[in-house]
């Protein structure tokens, strides 16, 4: 299988839970909701980077021949590792803003 097919099918799910998450976190009321769905999601974010990227190397260290870079230092493992969190904390930021200004919206609508 190809590497960047096992990215995709190990990533997406975790990045679906965590914007559903997210969007959870950010229709409800009060900020208990809300902390659970922007920590929920974050890290179901970074844990799908790290397996997706770990998995990555692995099936392109089993192709045949693989080249140099296959076989790196790891280095975009400890990126991953260390600041995987920043993008993710970015988007379920957006979606928990995205969706809290849609319940607003939704709410005044409803009121006039």
């Amino acid at each position: 299988m190809d590497r960047f097919t096992v990215f995709n099918l190990v990533f997406f799910p975790y990045l679906g839970a965590a914007l559903a998450l997210g969007v959870w976190g950010g229709w409800g009321r009060g900020w208990p909701r809300t902390l659970v769905g922007l920590l929920g999601g974050v890290v179901l974010i970074w844990g799908g980077l790290l397996a997706a990227v770990g998995l990555y190397f692995q099936t392109w260290q089993t192709a045949p021949d693989p080249p140099e870079e296959a076989f790196s230092d790891g280095g975009s493992l400890v990126f991953v590792l260390f600041l995987g969190w920043l993008p993710a904390l970015l988007l379920i930021g957006a979606t928990l803003g995205l969706s809290r200004w849609v319940r607003v919206l939704r709410a005044r609508a409803k009121r006039d």
